[in-house]
C-alpha cells in the first residue's frame, strides 16, 4: 500500500535518534499502523479554502495537551482559519469521559482524552474512528539509589530491568531501612486514578502475563490462575491518593508534591513520559539521580482525538482544525512539551527532549472495547482501594 512508503525514511530515522536505544519492532509497527489509519481519515480537504471557511468549535481535551492546544495550535489555526472560532474544555480524562456519558454536558465538537483506555469509559467510544494526536507512554519514575538498593535487595544484576512485580515486592517493605542499611524514607509505589494510572494498571497486567492484547492475556489467565494473583499482588502494594498527574508529578509552582521530594516519599511514581524533563531538572535539584524505568509491555497514551461534530459548517471546521493538529507546525511544537509527535515524519532527532524517548519499548493493543477493559479490570475489583479508580 502507499502508506509503506513512508516506512522506510522512518526505519533510518528512528535508527539514527540519539540516547533512545534500538528500535524495537513493538514501536515501529505500531507507528505504522496507526499512521496508515490517520492519513486515511484526515486529508486535508479543506485546507485550501481554510481562509474563508467559518465555524464555531469547541475542544474537549485532557489537561496535558491544554497548554500546547491554547499556545501552539488555537492561535496559529486562526492564522490560517481566521473566521473558525476555537474555544477549549481542559479537564481530566475521567470528566470529559463524564460528560460525554450524560449526553455531551460540555457540548465538544472534538474531544481529546490521555488514551484509548481512558476513551474506552465512554459508551459510544469507537476506536475505529480515533486519529491520534500525539503520544506519551506510561513510566515508573524514581531515585536511582534507591532503585540500585532494590536490584541489590532482589538479587537482581546492577543493570537488570526491574518489573511491575520487583516494584510491588520492595514496596511492600514500607520503609528504605529495609532494603538498604542506614536508608531513609518510605518506598510507596503511587499511581493517579487518572489516565496514567488506569494505563498503567493495564500496561502491567500485559507486562506480569507477558501479553500483546486484552485476548492473549485472558488466553494466559485461563492456562495459569497463578498469573491473577500476581496482579493483585502487585495492585494490593499500589496507593492511589492523586486524581491527576500533573498533583502527583510537580505543582504548579514546580516543587514536587510530597515534603522532601520524590526521592525521600516513593519508590517510584507511574507518571507520563512527558514529565521526564522537568522530573530531572527537580531530581538535580534535590542532589539525586532521576532513573526512568519502561514496563516490558506498554499500552500508548495516544491522545485520541474524535470528531463529534462531522456535519454542516462546524463539520468542516472540525476536519480543518484536526488536519491542522497533524501538520507539521502543530506536529514539532508538541516537543517543547516533551510529548512524542504522532506524525511519523517529524524529524526530532535534533531536539534535546529526544534523549528521554526510549524507542525499544514493545507496545501492546489498547482494550477495543469496554467489555475487554472491564475484564482486565475484574481482576482486582474486588480489592481495597479499587473504588478510587474509575473503569
Amino acid at each position: 500500500m502507499w502508506y509503506r512508503r513512508l516506512l522506510k525514511p522512518l526505519i533510518a530515522f528512528l535508527t539514527v535518534v540519539g540516547n533512545v536505544g534500538s528500535v524495537n519492532a513493538g514501536w515501529l509497527d505500531k507507528m505504522q499502523s496507526m499512521w496508515s489509519e490517520v492519513a486515511g481519515k484526515s486529508q486535508s480537504l479543506y485546507e485550501e479554502n481554510w481562509a474563508s471557511l467559518p465555524g464555531t468549535i469547541r475542544i474537549c481535551a485532557t489537561k496535558e495537551l491544554q497548554e500546547w492546544i491554547v499556545k501552539d495550535v488555537i492561535e496559529s489555526f486562526k492564522k490560517k482559519a481566521p473566521l473558525i472560532s476555537v474555544t477549549i474544555e481542559a479537564h481530566g480524562s475521567g470528566e470529559l469521559v463524564d460528560a460525554m456519558n450524560a449526553g455531551n454536558t460540555m457540548q465538544c465538537d472534538i474531544l481529546i482524552p490521555g488514551s484509548d483506555v481512558a476513551a474506552m469509559r465512554w459508551k459510544d467510544y469507537n476506536i475505529k474512528n480515533r486519529i491520534p494526536v500525539a503520544y506519551s507512554p506510561t513510566v515508573w519514575v524514581g531515585d536511582k539509589e534507591k532503585f540500585a538498593a532494590a536490584r541489590e535487595f532482589l538479587k537482581k544484576a546492577a543493570d537488570a530491568s526491574l518489573s511491575c512485580s520487583d516494584l510491588s515486592q520492595v514496596a511492600v517493605q514500607k520503609r528504605y531501612s529495609k532494603i538498604k542499611q542506614g536508608g531513609k524514607g518510605k518506598l510507596d509505589l503511587e499511581m493517579t486514578t487518572s489516565n496514567s494510572g488506569q494505563s498503567m494498571y493495564v500496561s502491567c497486567v500485559y507486562s506480569i502475563v507477558d501479553a500483546l492484547d486484552p485476548e492473549e492475556v485472558e488466553d494466559k489467565l485461563n492456562k495459569n490462575p497463578a498469573l491473577e494473583e500476581q496482579v493483585r499482588t502487585f495492585f494490593k502494594e499500589v496507593i492511589f491518593q492523586q486524581d491527576s498527574t500533573t498533583t502527583l508529578t510537580i505543582k504548579p509552582e514546580g516543587q514536587f508534591v510530597h515534603p522532601n521530594g520524590i526521592g525521600y516519599k516513593h519508590l517510584a511514581i507511574a507518571t507520563y513520559e512527558s514529565f521526564l524533563p522537568q522530573l530531572e531538572q527537580e531530581f538535580t535539584k534535590q542532589g539525586k539521580v532521576m532513573e526512568v524505568i519502561y514496563p516490558s509491555v506498554i499500552i500508548l497514551n495516544n491522545f485520541p482525538a474524535v470528531r463529534i461534530t462531522t456535519e454542516g459548517k462546524n463539520g468542516k471546521a472540525t476536519q480543518a482544525f484536526m488536519d491542522y493538529l497533524l501538520g507539521a507546525d502543530a506536529q514539532t511544537a508538541l516537543l517543547q512539551f516533551g510529548f512524542r509527535p504522532a506524525n511519523p515524519k517529524i524529524d526530532y532527532s535534533s531536539y534535546p527532549v529526544s534523549k528521554y524517548f526510549r524507542n525499544d519499548i514493545e507496545i501492546g493493543d489498547a482494550p477495543a472495547t469496554q467489555q475487554l477493559l472491564r475484564d482486565l479490570w475484574d481482576i482486582v475489583s474486588n480489592m481495597p482501594g479499587v473504588q478510587t479508580v474509575k473503569f
